[in-house]
């Protein structure tokens, strides 16, 4: 009798929310490290231990799951659940210490801006997320004059401050302690904010 092959992946128990939270897992370390056009289904999937056919049954397409990891990665519902008074703060300290996703202490979204931005669908779905969602959200949230500009300009300095800060590390920001990088950014957030 011939011996079976143990299989190389173990056999996920079937639960449809812990299998699609394992695929965008694993799609997102995939996507923040290689970015779009680098990351493969097949990688994804494996990492996962399903298989390429249900990344594609939960999420369409490799476009599909990229446009779900963005949404996750960019989702900042839970900042803007204390109100206006302390957003600058909790976006500054986000943006200085990293976050609770943020592997090897850069941002998950900056990886996976950086690793994708020279991708031209791959900016095409981050901008569709931010107007559709992120900005919209932010601009509601600070409301007043001009809240949509206001609200891309507070994306603007976070988005040059994490660059700074995590990927290109100036002196100046490395000789600075975190609670100086906070209150000054927090101060010119805030006159965004308003």
């Amino acid at each position: 009798m011939p011996e079976r092959r143990a299989s190389a992946r173990p056999k996920r128990k079937r639960d449809a929310a812990a299998t699609r939270e394992a695929i965008l897992e694993a799609a997102t370390r995939r996507l923040a490290t290689q970015g779009y056009e680098r990351a493969g289904v097949r990688e994804v999937a494996a990492d996962a231990g399903v298989t390429a056919a249900l990344v594609n049954r939960y999420f369409g397409s490799k476009e599909g799951l990229f446009a779900e990891v963005i949404a996750r990665a960019l989702d900042m519902g839970h900042l803007l659940r204390d109100g206006r008074a302390n957003l600058a703060d909790q976006l500054a300290r986000v943006v200085v210490y990293g976050g609770e996703d943020a592997p090897d202490g850069v941002l998950t979204p900056l990886l996976l801006l950086l690793h994708s931005a020279a991708e031209p669908r791959a900016i095409e779905l981050f901008r569709r997320d931010l107007d559709r969602t992120q900005l919209r959200l932010l601009a509601e949230h600070i409301g007043g004059d001009d809240a949509a500009v206001r609200a891309a300009m507070v994306l603007a300095q976070l988005t040059g401050f994490a660059i700074l800060h995590h990927v290109l590390r100036p002196e100046a920001f490395a000789d600075a302690r975190g609670e100086k990088l906070v209150a000054l950014l927090s101060k010119s957030l805030a006159a965004c904010i308003g």
